[in-house]
């Protein structure tokens, strides 16, 4: 971690890594970022829709 950071406390910034779990009733998100982050849902917006890994390589298929 550098410890001379210019990020200033309330300042917005961007946290890129995969949501891990929803807490409704707490209204807190936990995202994966190597370590676990958990922020409070209203401070988190959905920078790019989810699309799913593409395969490298298909899929056999086993016929008998």
């Amino acid at each position: 971690m550098d410890s001379k950071s210019k990020v200033k406390r309330g300042q917005q910034i961007e946290l890129a890594g995969e949501i891990t779990r929803i807490d409704e009733e707490g209204g807190k998100v936990t995202l994966d970022m190597g370590p676990l982050v958990t922020v409070d849902i209203d401070k988190v917006r959905l920078a790019e829709k989810y699309r799913p890994r593409k395969r490298k390589k298909p899929l056999r298929y086993m016929v008998d």
